[in-house]
């Protein structure tokens, strides 16, 4: 029960004992393994839970995660700021996206990572901008790492602050959502 959570660090507890990597097709189905022929079905069947549709699936994507994010952060009284980054190269090269949430405490900026693995865990930043740069970074070795992009890429990095999107969007419509607002450091 989320309300039962006291602090962010119960929360990463809770998700990580509740809470797995995955989607929700349209018909309900749970896709689950990243390596299967049916997982490139996402774009067309992937919808985006908010976070009451994530704790009774029990599966999501960062898309997903954020939403849970969104809800104890908000429900809490916390200041914070949910951002989704991609690389602008075209869809002739298709890179990976992430959304993430950070948070204020005691003038600090905390960047709250459940879903990337590497990264799991609150990590502590002096500023927005130095924790939105910090992800970038990770994501650009997440690109490198599985052999699809260069330092270079870089460049093409681009982050967004996003609101809180419609229950169950789908893929496209949720990219116009959260590509509305360019972040303005």
């Amino acid at each position: 029960m989320l309300s039962n959570i006291k602090n962010p660090n119960e929360l990463l507890k809770y998700m990580e004992k509740n809470i797995k990597y995955g989607f929700i097709g349209k018909n309900g189905k749970v896709y689950d393994d990243p390596t299967a022929e049916e997982w490139n079905d996402w774009y067309s069947e992937c919808i985006v839970q908010d976070a009451d549709g994530l704790i009774r699936s029990g599966y999501g994507t960062c898309w997903d995660q954020v939403e849970l994010e969104r809800k104890w952060f908000e429900d809490n009284n916390y200041n914070f700021k949910t951002i989704y980054i991609q690389f602008e190269v075209g869809m002739e090269r298709m890179m990976p996206t992430h959304t993430f949430l950070i948070f204020e405490s005691n003038n600090k900026w905390y960047w709250f990572e459940h879903s990337f693995e590497k990264n799991k865990g609150i990590h502590e930043f002096d500023s927005i901008s130095d924790a939105i740069e910090h992800v970038k970074d990770r994501q650009l070795d997440y690109v490198i790492e599985i052999g699809i992009g260069t330092k270079r890429d870089r460049e093409f990095i681009v982050d967004y602050e996003y609101s809180k999107p419609e229950r169950n969007i789908n893929v496209p419509d949720y990219l116009n959502h959260v590509t509305s607002k360019k972040y303005t450091k």
